[in-house]
């Protein structure tokens, strides 16, 4: 997914009193984001990166931003609510605002 550096932003509707961090999660985001940009370019946001060896054989891994991403929350908030927090950032930044059905 490529996207602009300016629309990282928090485009989902919850009240604050659901998520009253969402401003610094999604600040941390971005932050993270940008630091494995590699490029001056749209930023590139890919969740899984496969590698393929030459014998054919494919390895699927979390992209190193949302690993990153995900041990920051977790120190922050502990596994089960980083985990959560993670969910709701990721689906902020990449749906825009659209609801999935």
């Amino acid at each position: 997914m490529k996207t602009a550096k300016t629309s990282l932003k928090p485009t989902i509707q919850l009240s604050h009193a659901d998520w009253q961090t969402m401003e610094q999660d999604v600040s941390l985001a971005h932050e993270v984001i940008t630091r494995h940009h590699d490029g001056d370019g749209p930023l590139s946001v890919y969740l899984q990166e496969a590698t393929i060896s030459l014998e054919g054989s494919i390895d699927i891994k979390q992209a190193d931003w949302v690993v990153e991403l995900q041990e920051q929350y977790e120190l922050k908030y502990g596994e089960e609510k980083g985990d959560e927090v993670l969910k709701r950032v990721l689906t902020a930044l990449l749906t825009h605002g659209t609801t999935i059905h």
